[in-house]
């Protein structure tokens, strides 16, 4: 009997120690993705202030105006379709 209740502790030990190293690895993916998406945004924020001559000229609001008015644009929509075609096609 005290053999198993040791077995059991011991499992109930290596539990423990899984939901440990599962929750720091939930951690460090949360990290790596959070990264990412910074990396992300700074590099698009990058290419987007090197088509505007001055972009400091302009306020965030008036970019945001400015990028919704392209995305309306039946150019933009259709471009946009061709490339979520060749994605699906590749």
């Amino acid at each position: 009997m005290a053999d198993i209740n040791e077995q059991i502790a011991k499992a109930e030990e290596e539990i423990k120690q899984l939901q440990n190293r599962r929750k720091k690895l939930l951690s460090q993916k949360k990290n790596e993705e959070r990264k990412a998406r910074t990396h992300r945004l700074i590099e698009r924020g990058a290419i987007l202030e090197s088509l505007l001559e001055e972009p400091e000229r302009y306020t965030n609001e008036q970019i945001k105006h400015v990028l919704e008015a392209v995305f309306q644009m039946p150019q933009m929509q259709e471009f946009l379709r061709k490339i979520e075609a060749q994605k699906g096609a590749n």
